[in-house]
């Protein structure tokens, strides 16, 4: 059992750094844009269509936050399937885990 939580924990890791990776590399491309967005709207108070890119930009950013905080509770939870894998690995040694 502990081999099949481990490697679980594993893919679950790869995957979720992965997803974290991907989101903080766009996210931080994507706050550039932002930031060229609030200083236009800013600076033309009234403009719709700066608002409009404005408010686009802070959607695409919380997007990409939320993307990243996904990533890392997905990471984390590889990282619990790898700790019940040591703790079953460690019971298993013992003698006291299900065959």
């Amino acid at each position: 059992m502990h081999r099949h939580a481990r490697m679980i924990g594993t893919i679950v890791l790869a995957i979720g750094v992965a997803v974290l990776a991907s989101f903080v590399y766009f996210g931080l491309g994507n706050y550039s844009d932002f930031r060229k967005s609030a200083m236009f709207f800013e600076r033309n108070p009234g403009n719709a269509m700066y608002e409009l890119q404005y408010r686009g930009a802070a959607a695409g950013l919380a997007f990409m936050i939320g993307g990243a905080v996904a990533g890392l509770l997905l990471a984390l939870n590889g990282l619990a399937w790898m700790a019940v894998g040591g703790v079953a690995r460690r019971l298993d040694q013992r003698g006291g885990g299900a065959a």
